[in-house]
Parts: C-alpha cells; sequence; structure tokens
C-alpha cells in the first residue's frame, strides 16, 4: 500500500491570558482539524508544512517539536500526516479574520484548548493535540549544516578555500533555503570557505540577514578545543534561531561541544536542535 505523505502544523498562541490553537474548517467533509495538506514531488515535508499553513489560515508561521506522525487509510493508500509545533513567526501577524474562505476552508478560528478539543471531528487529531500540548512551550531551533555538494578537490588547482559550489550543491543551496525558512532561522554563522558561504547565501539574501564567518569553522581554521568551545558556547546563549554551516571533519568537534551523537550528515544535509532552556529537547535531520 503506497503512502501519501502530507504535513501540518499545530499553531498556538498565547491570547487575553490564554492558550489558543489554530483549526480549520473543510466543506467538503465537514470537518475541523488542524492545517494540513499533501506533500508536493520533491518537496522536503516542513516546507510543505508552513506552506500548507499559510495556504490555509493565511498565517506565516515557523516550526517547533516535531510531533508523532499521524496514519491512516485512505483511497489511494496510507495517508502519513508529519506534524509540529509552530507559532507565527517574527514579525508576523496572527489575525485570521482576514482570510479569503473558499471551496477547501471556509472558516479558521483561534480556540482555547478546552473547545478545540470539542471542537476536534477526529479522535486521531485530539490524540495530536494532547501530544502538543506536553512540548508546546516554545523552542528555539539550532540548526547545524554540512555544505552543500561542491566542485571536486580533485579538479580544483586554487586555494581550497576558494572551491565553489557546483550545480548540484547550488540546487541544494535554494532547496536548503526553504528548510530554513521553515525554521524562521536569523542568525547565520558559517565556515569563511567560499563552498559554506555559498551554501548560506540564498537564505540569508532571503532573510535579509549578514551572514556572520567564523574561520574557527573551516576545515584549516580552528583546533578541536576550540571548535567545540564555539558550538558549545553558541549552543549555551542561543536566544534566536541559529543555521551553523560547515564542513565534514569539523562536524564531529562541532557535536561534541554540543553533546550530540554525530550523525555523519551528508552534503546538503541539516540537523535541527530544538533547544529549551539551554537543553535539547528533540533533533530531526533532512537532506536538501
Amino acid at each position: 500500500m503506497p503512502e501519501i505523505p502530507a504535513a501540518g502544523v499545530v499553531v498556538f498562541r498565547e491570547h487575553h491570558d490564554l492558550t489558543e490553537v489554530a483549526l480549520v474548517h473543510r466543506p467538503k467533509y465537514d470537518d475541523w482539524s488542524f492545517p494540513k495538506g499533501k506533500v508536493d514531488p520533491g518537496e522536503p515535508v516542513p516546507v510543505a508544512a508552513i506552506r500548507e499553513v499559510r495556504e490555509e489560515t493565511g498565517l506565516r508561521v515557523a516550526l517547533g517539536r516535531p510531533l508523532g506522525p499521524q496514519r491512516y487509510p485512505v483511497d489511494a493508500g496510507q495517508k502519513v500526516v508529519h506534524y509540529w509545533v509552530g507559532r507565527t513567526a517574527a514579525g508576523a501577524e496572527d489575525d485570521v479574520d482576514g482570510y479569503p474562505v473558499n471551496d477547501e476552508i471556509d472558516d479558521v478560528e483561534w480556540l482555547p484548548l478546552d473547545e478545540a478539543r470539542q471542537r476536534l471531528t477526529y479522535p486521531h487529531d485530539r490524540a495530536t493535540l494532547r501530544e502538543a500540548e506536553d512540548v508546546r512551550h516554545p523552542s528555539t531551533p539550532l540548526v547545524v549544516l554540512r555544505h552543500a555538494s561542491a566542485v571536486g578537490r580533485s579538479a580544483w588547482t586554487r586555494d581550497d578555500q576558494e572551491r565553489p559550489l557546483d550545480d548540484t550543491g547550488r540546487a541544494q543551496s535554494v532547496t536548503l533555503a526553504g528548510l530554513l525558512m521553515a525554521y524562521d532561522i536569523r542568525r547565520v554563522v558559517t565556515s569563511t570557505s567560499v563552498r559554506c558561504t555559498q551554501t548560506v547565501a540564498p537564505y540569508a539574501g532571503l532573510a535579509g540577514l549578514e551572514p556572520e564567518q567564523v574561520r574557527r569553522l573551516s576545515e584549516d581554521g580552528g583546533e578541536e578545543g576550540s571548535v567545540s568551545a564555539l558550538a558549545a558556547e553558541t549552543l549555551r546563549e542561543l536566544t534566536v534561531p541559529t543555521v551553523v554551516c560547515t564542513h565534514r571533519p569539523v562536524l564531529p568537534r562541532v557535536f561534541a561541544g554540543l553533546d550530540v551523537r554525530d550523525p555523519k550528515l551528508d552534503k546538503g544535509e541539516l540537523m535541527v536542535l530544538h533547544v529549551h532552556e539551554g537543553e535539547v529537547q528533540a533533533v530531526e535531520a533532512f537532506q536538501a
């Protein structure tokens, strides 16, 4: 039975001293549920999640901790819906009154948690809400990124620091921009090497951010202790969603400083650490 991937977000806000969650009504099914939808071919699942929320509620959201997926049969196969806790992105409005209703979604409402539990149509959505309530406290993502695919060392005769991305890497950097947008990254820290700065450039341009180039994150720029200390300091002082882009030989030192097992990232792969009060609460990884 084929799997049909979908993605959605349990979006929270604090309003008048109440915690509220965004629900949508679908006239075709006459049901109330969380904003969600199918993943487009080739689309990263987190990107699909924030796109669907924008399409179904008008809200621009940032992803927090991942939740367990929902699985249930549909006519075409097995539906697998990947969920995250989410909140409106920095500087975004949370008003849904102006959402243009349509044939797919004809009502969007912020509801207090007790009322949302009663309004949700399906038991599996009520179970997801219970799970989301347990982890709804805001967390801050720290993304560790291995640079995208670069021109091979054997084909490059100049300084290795200047070795650029290849065609595959440039495509990966665009995909990575969407992934970083899903987590509303507000700080970009990168190795000084061109292949790293080019990896984060599309996102930095979209977000209007100036990347912080750190020589210690380059292959020949820092000793093991200094890189681990930098990673530990970044985790300890994390206040805004941050990405750190570096190289395969440097990554074990970064993960040692974060006290996280090295997942052996591939080129263009990232790991998202969800941090709350200095502690890593959840981890997920995605390939561009």
